[in-house]
């Protein structure tokens, strides 16, 4: 019987430790899980599930991976710390790739370092039962992608931090091997600069539409249908082309909704801007 793979989670009572420990927990059979927490509700909520935490002092020098989940403002802080602690040969894992691309995550040259983000469940797959459909975020039920990438080191290191990663975010459709600046050109600029900004204002419109006397069911089941069938109709999906109407619609969106110059988000200038300001949020009030 080989031996089992040590974990660490640094943060494993926060949101995101909490998610993916409790995956990793799954995972006994192969998983040696080791939880770390500084923070009386953090302490408590490992408690709770009947896990028990362990000093970091400990819990990283063993561990063949440490996986930093914690917010993006504070890995710069932590990972000096943690970093010291690592044993030579082990891997790092971190949850977004803006701290690396900052080049504010602490490195060794004798250890592997990588990232690893869900994609979250698309309403393109087919899910297989009703827990699993309404699992909005991932990691419960609701299959998923994940993307990760190898920051530095050891390959056969990487693959057992993307074991690691799959695990954490089970169940797992595909598990996607980029650059982590293809990452962060995923997460902030793909899906909170431009998606998440339009689906805000959308939200914002459907409560427009309901001061106007539009009843809110109605509203929302009218946007996410069209969002859903012109989404598939952009991507390829569809075997069909929008309405000459709704492209005329769109350029008149991109007066009123976007500036002509959107696209810029794309610039390796402006992306990292966008995280600088994103990692150092008190420095731009």
């Amino acid at each position: 019987m080989s031996e089992k793979l040590k974990v660490t989670v640094i943060g494993g009572g926060g949101k995101m430790g909490t998610r993916v420990s409790n995956n990793l927990a799954k995972n006994s059979e192969w998983a040696e899980l080791y939880l770390c927490e500084t923070s009386p509700h953090g302490i408590e909520s490992i408690k709770s599930r009947g896990l028990d935490v362990t000093a970091m002092e400990k819990a990283v020098p063993i561990a063949d991976v440490v996986v930093l989940a914690v917010p993006d403002t504070l890995i710069r802080i932590v990972s000096e710390d943690v970093v010291k602690l690592m044993t030579p040969g082990k891997t790092l894992m971190i949850l977004d790739p803006a701290a690396a691309v900052a080049k504010e995550l602490a490195l060794r040259d004798d250890c592997t370092f990588a990232v690893v983000h869900p994609c979250h469940p698309s309403y393109f797959l087919d899910q297989d039962t009703a827990e699993a459909r309404t699992d909005y975020f991932g990691g419960i039920a609701g299959k998923q992608d994940i993307v990760m990438a190898k920051i530095q080191g050891d390959d056969k290191k990487f693959d057992q931090a993307r074991k690691v990663g799959e695990a954490m975010f089970s169940p797992v459709v595909n598990s996607y091997v980029m650059g982590i600046r293809d990452i962060a050109f995923l997460e902030p600029t793909l899906v909170e600069i431009l998606g998440a900004t339009t689906l805000y204002a959308m939200s914002e419109t459907v409560k427009e539409a309901e001061r106007r006397g539009i009843p809110r069911a109605a509203a929302e089941s009218f946007l996410t249908g069209h969002i859903y069938n012109l989404t598939a109709n952009f991507l390829g999906k569809l075997n069909a082309k929008v309405s000459d109407a709704c492209m005329v619609a769109i350029d008149l969106g991109n007066k009123y909704v976007l500036r002509d110059d959107w696209k810029r988000i794309w610039d390796d200038k402006i992306l990292d801007e966008n995280i600088h300001i994103m990692l150092h949020p008190n420095e731009n009030k």
